[in-house]
């Protein structure tokens, strides 16, 4: 679901894109060459979406709404250097053909490219981190996933 989500977000933000580069001048056919231009211009935004949102927020849009979190084989949160792995596994795995994607059917822990190659995975459960934050009488300031 959260999937469905974030690429509901990614196709609309997509075609406001479209749309401001048509009332702007710009032609907007259904050529050949206009459809490599739109599919790459679309995995660019792909990549930035994905990117941003992982290093940044610890999770996209469509995680952050069904209560999904990135956390560490440990039960932890991620740190930034394995979310910026998990952002460069989305785009391999997105880039190859979703074959890291795919590759959860065949695993046996049923974890993706961008799991294994930044040891995270996503979960319902409240982190550790979460967990022991919400037991402590001391209120602490958090940035998006820290």
């Amino acid at each position: 679901m959260a999937g469905a989500l974030d690429f509901a977000f990614l196709s609309l933000t997509y075609l406001a894109f479209a749309g401001v580069f048509h009332s702007l001048g710009g032609r907007v056919s259904f050529a050949r060459v206009d459809a490599v231009v739109f599919g790459a211009t679309f995995f660019l935004l792909y990549a930035i979406y994905f990117s941003i949102f992982t290093f940044f927020g610890g999770a996209t849009p469509g995680m952050q709404l069904r209560g999904l979190y990135v956390v560490r084989l440990d039960g932890r949160l991620a740190d930034n250097r394995q979310l910026l792995w998990r952002s460069f596994g989305y785009l391999l795995s997105a880039s190859a053909l979703m074959m890291g994607f795919l590759w959860s059917l065949w695993d046996d822990d049923s974890f993706t490219w961008h799991d294994r190659m930044s040891h995270t995975y996503i979960t319902e459960a409240v982190p550790l981190d979460l967990a022991d934050s919400v037991e402590s009488a001391e209120p602490r300031q958090t940035f998006a996933h820290k």
